[in-house]
């Protein structure tokens, strides 16, 4: 049987083999709250790092040994809240984008395939290619405001780019 005050005492010292048993004991869990929040695993692991990292940071505080597992699920649940406010502001954005690309095109008709090809990429590559274009945003800057670690972003950045070849015609 394990024992999570112990194993809080023991990483307050700076037993890191301790800390690990509560990670591992307790990571499960919260990935799978942040699955049921995200319905991403991509999303759910990054949130899950991040209330791993939050906790590991946050341990001096926690006022209750035992209540580690709950502890750290309210910091999953937090993050879980912070991310839907920020899809739901990154949606919103979007929305106006979509409705001044659709009021510019009938001007623009030679940009029309550029737009059909960025119109059915998936939002989240949508979102990050008018960050970076639209808005001149660096990959720094998106993932500070996405919250999203600089490796991701840039990954699938990458992947825009990559899928946009893929769907343009070849001249």
């Amino acid at each position: 049987m394990w024992n999570d005050a112990a194993d809080v005492r023991a990483a307050r010292r700076g037993d890191r083999a301790a800390f690990h048993r509560l990670v591992e004991r307790h990571s499960p869990a919260v990935t799978m709250r942040a699955f049921a929040c995200t319905r991403s695993r991509a999303a759910a692991e990054d949130l899950a790092q991040e209330t791993i990292l939050r906790a590991m940071r946050g341990l001096p505080g926690l006022r209750d040994d035992g209540a580690f597992g709950g502890w750290l699920l309210t910091i999953a649940d937090n993050l879980c809240r912070n991310w839907a406010d920020r899809r739901a502001t990154e949606d919103a954005h979007r929305e106006s984008v979509a409705r001044a690309a659709a009021e510019r095109a009938p001007e623009d008709e030679e940009h029309a395939p550029v737009a059909e090809a960025i119109a059915s990429l998936a939002p989240e590559m949508q979102e990050l290619l008018a960050m970076r274009f639209e808005r001149g945003m660096s990959c720094e800057e998106i993932a500070g405001e996405t919250g999203r670690p600089l490796g991701t972003v840039t990954k699938m950045l990458s992947r825009a780019y990559e899928e946009l070849r893929k769907r343009l015609p070849h001249e």
